[in-house]
């Protein structure tokens, strides 16, 4: 009998074991799958916010090209108007070096004919001519001046606006 109990508690421990056994194989089973779902929801996570980088990063290099392109239009621009104000400048001091020459000469040509002047009339007349002449020659340039700058300033200003219209 005693062979007999011990046949029954071998069947009844490979019964128990196998019945634990599958429950592990399940549990196993069960943790595989998790395992498994979690690692694809980990890599569609990653490539998800690969894509999202890569986005970012394709953005951000487009609008680093936008703003080194508008630089440098600006900087072109920049360098058309200090070249307008600067051949404006060049122009104008030439022409005023030019009226002071003629200043200058019509000054001795009035010191000139005072000095040989026969009477007080004609001294007087001398520097009336004289002072009226340097007033409308002054006139006259700050006319041609001012005509200059607004020349000027009407040219920058229309490269401004072709800027702008780009």
């Amino acid at each position: 009998m005693s062979d007999q109990k011990t046949t029954e508690t071998v069947r009844a421990v490979d019964k128990t074991a196998s019945t634990g056994g599958s429950k592990v194989d399940k549990k196993a089973d069960t943790a595989r799958t998790v395992t498994s779902a979690g690692a694809d929801v980990a890599q569609q996570g990653a490539e998800r916010l690969q894509g999202q980088t890569n986005d970012m990063q394709e953005m951000i290099h487009r609008a680093s090209q936008d703003a080194a392109q508008r630089t440098s239009e600006n900087l072109e621009l920049m360098k058309r108007l200090a070249e307008t104000m600067a051949s404006s400048v060049r122009e104008t001091s030439s022409e005023m070096v030019e009226w002071a020459k003629q200043a200058s000469k019509q000054q001795q040509e009035a010191t000139r004919q005072i000095i040989q002047a026969r009477s007080l009339d004609e001294v007087l007349d001398t520097q009336n001519r004289y002072v009226r002449e340097n007033l409308q020659a002054l006139l006259d340039f700050s006319a041609k001046i001012l005509h200059r700058s607004a020349d000027t300033a009407s040219e920058t200003s229309d490269q401004l606006q072709k800027k702008d219209q780009r």
